[in-house]
């Protein structure tokens, strides 16, 4: 399995500025790990995505619990999720 950090490389082409640290942005960049492990038929460790978007886990959470609340994402265990939402540039978070 590749590791998380491996496959982001376009999450991460965005420069480090104040934007780049917002809810919004993380939350964009934390959507594209889901769709990236949703192709390949896994489900995302949330602790992974703690450390490799640079982030607290309380902002992992907030994100997961609106992609939850939407139907986008479904909780498979207490640190993995599951993209459920649509394949591609059809779901959006902007």
């Amino acid at each position: 399995m590749p590791s998380p950090t491996s496959s982001i490389s376009s999450v991460n082409s965005v420069s480090n500025t104040s934007k780049d640290s917002s809810l919004g942005q993380t939350a964009r960049k934390f959507v594209e790990l889901l769709k990236q492990a949703g192709e390949r038929n896994e489900d995302l460790d949330l602790n992974s995505a703690m450390i490799t978007l640079s982030v607290q886990k309380r902002r992992i959470y907030d994100i997961t619990n609106v992609l939850e609340g939407i139907g986008l994402l479904e909780k498979k265990t207490k640190n993995h999720v599951r993209w459920t939402g649509g394949v591609g540039s059809e779901t959006e978070i902007g």
